[in-house]
C-alpha cells in the first residue's frame, strides 16, 4: 500500500491528483490537507453563469465514490501549524509528499508569500522534525518563474533557462524553489519540482483563460447571456496542459523523478489566446454569432510568448493524452452540466 499526503488537496490541481490516485492504485492511501473544511461538492473558488455567481462545482468524475471513500480522508490544517503537520505526519507517515497549497496569481502580496514561501519552509521543517523519511517530495511550481523568455530561447524553454520572474505570484514560487531546495539538501530530503503551465480543465478558476472563455461562451450558447464577450490582448502565446495530463505526470514524477531535477509540466506546444478563444466558439457552435469587445481588461507585465520543453519529462515516459481541443470541449461541458444544474439548484 502506498500512502500519498496531498497538501492543496482540495484546489484545482489536488481533487484531480486524488481522482487520478483512486483510479490508477485500488491500494492507495490518501491524505488531502488544506485550510478549508471538507467539501466534496463544491471548490473554494467561484464561477459565473450569466449575471450570477456560485461556489463552483466539483466535476461529477472526480466526486469520491463511496466505495472507495476509506481510501481517502481530509483534515482541515494550515501548513504553517509546525505542531498540527508534524502530528499528522508522525500519524499518517506518508511514502510521498505532493504540495500543491499555494496561492493565486492575483491573490494579495502577502497571501502569495505566507502560503508560498513560508508555508513550503513551514512544511520541510515539519518533515524534518517528524523523521518519517518520505521517499519522495513533490513540489509544484510554475512555468512563470522563466518570465518572459528571450528570442533566442524560443519556441520553447527548457529547464536550464534563466528565471526573470516578472511579478509577484512568479516571484513567490521561485522563493519557494530556492528555499526549498537549500533545505531539502539540508535535510536529506528527495525531491523534485514540477513547474506547471497554464492548466486546462473542468473546474478551473476563471482567472485562467480558458475557464473565463468557456463561462462566457457556454452562457450564451444557452441563452442566459447576450451574445457579447470580453477579452483582453488575444496575441500572447501559452502553453496549455490538461489538468489530467497534469495528475498523471506528477505521479509519474513521484515515481521516477531524479531527486534534485526541476521539470516543466507542459504540452511543449505554443498556441495563441486567440486561437483558445476560435477553438471554444467553435465548439460552442457560435463562430461569427457573437461580438468580441476587445480590450477589455489586461494584465500587467504580460509575457508575449511562452511555451514549455518537455524534453525531461518525456524521458520518464510521459506523453500527453488530451489534446487542447478536447480539454476546451470538456470545460464546456462542465458549464453546461455541472454549472447550470447548480446553478438552476441554488435558484
Amino acid at each position: 500500500m502506498s500512502r500519498y499526503l496531498i497538501t492543496g488537496g482540495q484546489g484545482f490541481v489536488g481533487r484531480y491528483l486524488v481522482a487520478h490516485l483512486l483510479d490508477t492504485d485500488r491500494h492507495a492511501d490518501i491524505l488531502a490537507v488544506g485550510r478549508s473544511t471538507r467539501d466534496d461538492r463544491t471548490f473554494t473558488h467561484a464561477v459565473r453563469w450569466g449575471g450570477r455567481t456560485l461556489l463552483a462545482p466539483v466535476p461529477t468524475p472526480l466526486r469520491i465514490p463511496r466505495r472507495r471513500s476509506a481510501q481517502y480522508r481530509y483534515e482541515a490544517v494550515d501548513i504553517r501549524d509546525g505542531p498540527a503537520v508534524r502530528l499528522l505526519l508522525r500519524m499518517f507517515a506518508p511514502d510521498v509528499v505532493f504540495h500543491l497549497a499555494a496561492g493565486l496569481r492575483d491573490d494579495p502580496p502577502e497571501h502569495l508569500f505566507r502560503t508560498n514561501v513560508e508555508g513550503t519552509i513551514a512544511l520541510l521543517e515539519a518533515l524534518a522534525e517528524s523523521a518519517i523519511g518520505v521517499q519522495k517530495l513533490v513540489l509544484g511550481s510554475s512555468g512563470s518563474v522563466y518570465g518572459a523568455p528571450s528570442v533566442g530561447t524560443m519556441p520553447v524553454i527548457d529547464e536550464d533557462a534563466p528565471c526573470v520572474p516578472l511579478d509577484l505570484y512568479a516571484v513567490s514560487k521561485l522563493a519557494s524553489e530556492y528555499a526549498s531546495r537549500i533545505l531539502t539538501r539540508r535535510y536529506a530530503i528527495p525531491a523534485v519540482w514540477a513547474r506547471l503551465f497554464n492548466l486546462v480543465g473542468p473546474g478551473q478558476d476563471e482567472r485562467h483563460v480558458c475557464g473565463r472563455f468557456a463561462a462566457q461562451i457556454a452562457a450564451i450558447a444557452r441563452g442566459v447571456s447576450p451574445p457579447l464577450i470580453d477579452v483582453g490582448d488575444l496575441t500572447p502565446t501559452r502553453d496549455f496542459i490538461d489538468v489530467r495530463d497534469v495528475a498523471a505526470a506528477l505521479l509519474t514524477l513521484a515515481a521516477h523523478g531524479r531527486p534534485g531535477d526541476v521539470y516543466n509540466v507542459a504540452s511543449g506546444t505554443e498556441t495563441p489566446i486567440e486561437h483558445v478563444l476560435m477553438i471554444t466558439l467553435r465548439l460552442a457552435g457560435l463562430e461569427k454569432r457573437v461580438e468580441i469587445r476587445r480590450g477589455a481588461y489586461h494584465r500587467p507585465a504580460d509575457i508575449p510568448r511562452h511555451a514549455g520543453s518537455v524534453t525531461r519529462l518525456a524521458g520518464l515516459g510521459v506523453r500527453r493524452q488530451y489534446e487542447l481541443e478536447r480539454s476546451l470541449r470538456d470545460v464546456l461541458a462542465y458549464y453546461h452540466n455541472d454549472v447550470s444544474e447548480a446553478a438552476g439548484a441554488a435558484e
